[in-house]
């Protein structure tokens, strides 16, 4: 439907042309008028009197007109402006439509949404619950594991006890927990001082526990024990090819800074505390040594 539009001065226009066209048909019709009244009235003398005749039977048609013309003029705008109304309400009504249309297909992107965030979250608790049983089942076979470790551990110790209460040690040996030592009562170097351990069915002594370290220490004599770095300078290794974990150097050994050359094996030194006593010494020195027998 096309938009009707009036302008007012067009308006007032076509008023002023329905105005002009009254009066022109009036003054037609009065000349008209006068024509005929002069055509068939007698010849009066130059004494008679005229009268001019009478308008006054057409004026309400002149009215009538206007007011048509007028009322014509207020039908077209209230149809424009009808026509204008109606073609802004509809614009509304499909703005309407469409923002009702972009609102219900945001809803449903949003619910879709929502319902696979809901998904995912299930999905993610459902996998926690499972990692959860997974844990405490992990938990409970750990506390199981723990408890006959435990068990066997005590076991262990009982038996280890009862190993060590019925040990005996041969003549000039000495007990201490589960171990017998054999202390020398004459010098050899390290290398010949081991020697007379593998003779015996055992080897240097091994020394695990400062409490074996005091016991070892009270015997008063400088002595070797199975702790060298023979093989490579400045990693210490016991006779059975582990690793030295607890050290009892006296500061500020090892220094490898002996007279007599490289210091690659540890005495024990007579003249320190019990738990600061080691020295590195060069092996080919002479010393007393210990010999250790585990039951």
């Amino acid at each position: 439907m096309n938009k009707v539009t009036f302008d007012r001065g067009e308006m007032n226009e076509r008023i002023v042309d329905i105005y002009v066209s009254a009066d022109t048909l009036r003054d037609g019709e009065t000349s008209t008028k006068r024509e005929e009244t002069a055509d068939t009235a007698p010849n009066n003398g130059p004494g008679d009197q005229h009268s001019e005749p009478d308008s006054s039977g057409k004026r309400p048609f002149l009215v009538a007109a206007v007011f048509l013309g007028l009322l014509c003029v207020l039908l077209a705008g209230i149809i424009g402006l009808s026509v204008y109304y109606n073609r802004v309400i509809k614009d509304s009504e499909d703005k309407r439509i469409n923002l009702s249309q972009s609102l219900s297909l945001y809803k449903i992107n949003a619910t879709s949404e929502r319902d696979q965030l809901q998904t995912r979250y299930n999905n993610l608790t459902e996998e926690r619950d499972q990692l959860q049983t997974k844990y405490n089942n992990l938990t409970e076979e750990r506390d199981q594991l723990q408890t006959r470790y435990n068990n066997l551990t005590t076991e262990r110790d009982r038996l280890q006890n009862l190993l060590c209460e019925r040990t005996c040690c041969s003549d000039g040996w000495k007990k201490f927990e589960c171990s017998c030592y054999f202390i020398s009562s004459e010098e050899k170097t390290w290398e010949k001082s081991r020697q007379d351990c593998l003779e015996r069915g055992t080897d240097l002594v091994i020394i695990n526990s400062k409490e074996e370290q005091e016991f070892l220490f009270h015997f008063k004599k400088r002595v070797w024990i199975g702790l060298t770095d023979r093989e490579t300078e400045e990693t210490w290794k016991w006779v059975d090819g582990t690793p030295l974990t607890t050290e009892y150097w006296y500061d500020p050994q090892p220094d490898n800074a002996g007279s007599t050359g490289e210091e690659d094996c540890v005495e024990i030194h007579k003249d320190q505390s019990p738990l600061t006593a080691w020295n590195d010494l060069s092996c080919d020195c002479k010393l007393n040594w210990i010999c250790e027998k585990v039951a």
